[in-house]
């Protein structure tokens, strides 16, 4: 397992105020929820030598499909819309994804945690923009952890918010 991905994953516990990893950690991918809100998985792709990033969104109904693949296709080009990470979708079930990478010698551990921290904001906002716009089924849009959907002057800053799932 890489080193620099560890002193990484390190970072983040500590801001995070995580327990302590188990050593050695069974595995390179880390799975954090945003209390009361999305899963956000953390792995390291060996092979390219990347930090991976991903989140599942939510799930759709199938005659939404096309309206959503158009907003999607809007969103990602030139990744305008979503600070650099990719949305897609898993059709065959149907659910909606965020995923991010970058080199693990691109970052340091301030940036690794502003990116994070990034892409928990933006995966936040677009369950948000789905479910304003109905494309993710009536349970996803009733699973937003914030009442109505506003965060408060007294909430946490995002990394402050993490467990480990």
């Amino acid at each position: 397992m890489s080193s620099l991905y560890l002193d990484l994953l390190e970072a983040l516990r500590e801001s995070c105020h995580l327990p302590p990893f188990p050593d050695p950690i069974p595995s390179m991918q880390l799975n954090l929820e945003v209390e009361g809100g999305p899963i956000i998985t953390i792995d390291f792709n060996e092979e390219r030598k990347c930090v991976e990033l991903f989140s599942n969104i939510g799930t759709y109904q199938l005659p939404q499909e096309i309206a959503l693949l158009k907003k999607i296709a809007e969103a990602n080009f030139l990744w305008k819309k979503t600070a650099g990470a990719t949305l897609s979708v898993r059709s065959e079930v149907q659910e909606v994804y965020l995923a991010y990478q970058a080199p693990v010698t691109s970052l340091t551990e301030i940036e690794f945690l502003h990116c994070v921290e990034q892409f928990v904001e933006v995966t936040q906002e677009w369950k948000k923009i789905l479910s304003e716009d109905t494309y993710l089924s009536e349970d996803e849009k009733n699973s937003t952890p914030l009442e109505n959907n506003e965060e408060t002057a007294a909430s946490p800053p995002i990394l402050q918010q993490f467990e480990m799932a």
